[in-house]
């Protein structure tokens, strides 16, 4: 049976989603908290597996993670197709500057507390940024470079920083929507569920295509074609870099985790060229479906979410849930009065429901974020749903000099300039919340957001 391999880890996953769904719709009080499915499928196969159960199936961590990592760089590619539409760039830009200032926050957090408590190498704690900022793919992703120098556990500490950071945004979250619904007056939520409120037109794009399933083959393929370039730009690059010793293995480490960045701008070049092709009177719509490509990535991305809950080993927790569990209570706490401060002063509306749906991204996932929003905002009617989704593209960009800087500790690693890393990568972070927010309270006393 050597053949179906990691098809094995796929029909798992897809087995464990669809339990998490019906489980959800079944059981109601599932609801009460803010629990994405694809969540709770990976905690139902970790609570089956031989983490709890002795004698049960054993995950190929390895396997997993290679899932989990590709996940993450497909489902980019995915959401960065989609049609980009004319918003108030002003207001997107001042979103995404908040999101990654508390991506800096989170990972100045987690460098101290690692310093000063516990003898270990410093992306232990700046893997808090990652898995509460931006999710378990990136967190496994830079947990897999650092395998070595977190003893073995780089991966699983990056998916329990990410699993942890979906509990609190989930409860804590909720706790926050109790409170602001009463004091506006508005309806307590009785559930929060992460299924879409609104509908889509399916529009067929030729006369001949009258099937979904052409236009989702268009889109697999152009997905396919770009994710092609990305395997053979690191292809090349692991040709070049091999040559120059020590040091090009630990850049181009640095670069394999950056795939989906690397994914990210082939797609946008790719989207320059229809634009251009279209300027010319092509007819180039069918090319790019955002109905279609919406799903791939979503598909994607609880594809990782439930993988990377199944990276998490017996003997990771044994080493490290003391520092796992005293970061992310820190972190989490701290990004809680961090969101609300800057929140209350960066915007002049709808000041509730951006704290809500921020708090709750940057403890998990966009999902996560408007599921707590729905709970002030049923309908989604406030412009806050897609600002954040946008403005968390504009983070990326400028997040970008931020994951150069928690780089730095690993290329001074087992060095005698080991500790002059860390310690820039520290007050780096803390320079960086600091710009942003001056940035952010200079705007906000010239015209109010």
């Amino acid at each position: 049976m050597d053949e179906w391999g990691i098809i094995i880890y796929f029909l798992l996953i897809g087995v464990l989603l669809f339990v998490g769904k019906i489980l959800k719709t079944k059981l109601p009080f599932l609801n009460r908290i803010v629990l994405p499915t694809a969540l709770l499928g990976g905690i139902i196969g970790l609570l089956f597996s031989s983490v709890v159960i002795p004698g049960s199936y054993t995950i190929d961590v390895e396997q997993m993670t290679a899932i989990v990592y590709h996940a993450l760089a497909l489902g980019f590619i995915s959401l960065t197709l989609k049609h980009a539409e004319n918003k108030n760039k002003r207001k997107v830009w001042s979103t995404g500057m908040i999101i990654t200032s508390t991506y800096a926050m989170q990972g100045f957090i987690g460098i101290l507390m690692v310093l000063l408590f516990f003898d270990k190498f410093v992306g232990a704690g700046m893997l808090l940024a990652l898995g509460f900022g931006q999710g378990p793919g990136l967190a496994t992703s830079f947990g897999k470079m650092w395998n070595e120098m977190l003893g073995g556990h780089g991966v699983a500490l990056g998916a329990s920083y990410a699993f942890l950071g979906f509990v609190f945004g989930g409860t804590v979250g909720v706790l926050a929507i109790n409170i602001l619904s009463r004091r506006k007056g508005v309806a307590k939520p009785r559930h929060y569920e992460d299924s879409s409120l609104q509908t889509t037109t399916i529009q067929i794009d030729t006369v001949k295509e009258v099937s979904v399933l052409d236009g989702l083959t268009i889109q697999v393929v152009i997905i396919s074609i770009i994710y092609g370039l990305v395997w053979l730009t690191l292809f090349l690059l692991e040709k070049v870099l091999a040559n120059t010793g020590t040091i090009g293995e630990t850049i181009f480490g640095l670069l394999k985790g950056f795939n989906f960045i690397i994914g990210i701008l082939y797609a946008l070049v790719y989207k320059m060229i229809l634009k251009k092709l279209k300027s010319k009177g092509k007819n180039v719509n069918f090319m790019i479906n955002d109905y279609v490509v919406s799903n791939i990535s979503s598909l994607c991305f609880n594809f990782m979410i439930a993988g990377s809950v199944l990276t998490i080993t017996i003997d990771f927790l044994s080493e490290f849930w003391l520092l796992l569990l005293s970061i992310s209570l820190v972190g989490g706490t701290l990004t809680l009065f961090y969101v609300r401060f800057i929140t209350k002063r960066v915007y002049s509306q709808f000041k509730d429901e951006y704290f809500v749906g921020l708090f709750g991204m940057l403890c998990g996932v966009a999902s996560t974020g408007i599921a707590l929003l729905k709970g002030l905002d049923r309908d989604l009617e406030s412009p806050v749903a897609e600002e954040m989704v946008l403005g968390s593209g504009t983070a990326i960009s400028m997040a970008l000099p931020l994951f150069a800087m928690l780089m730095l500790p690993s290329l001074g690693y087992n060095t005698a300039n080991e500790s002059l890393f860390s310690y820039i990568a520290l007050f780096g972070c803390l320079l960086y919340v600091v710009t942003m927010v001056v940035i952010l309270l200079v705007r906000t006393k010239r015209k109010p957001t």
